[in-house]
């Protein structure tokens, strides 16, 4: 099984001096927007914020994925 969602770093505010993390669908190759329609990327502070993003939001396998 693949898996649809993967963490990427982000551009961190300017000046900022910590990691930032966003969410790509590998499905479209696109970043997760945070409140569609708006542009901006979800962005996650910890990466451990965005791993729970991830499985809490990663598409149940089907009967065809078994």
């Amino acid at each position: 099984m693949s898996h649809r969602y993967g963490i990427v770093p982000a551009d961190a505010p300017h000046g900022a001096s910590y990691p930032v993390w966003a969410i790509q669908d590998h499905k479209t190759g696109e970043l997760v927007k945070a409140l569609p329609p708006r542009p901006e990327p979800l962005r996650f502070y910890s990466y451990d914020r965005a791993e729970r993003w991830v499985s809490t939001n990663e598409p149940r396998p089907g009967p065809e994925d078994a």
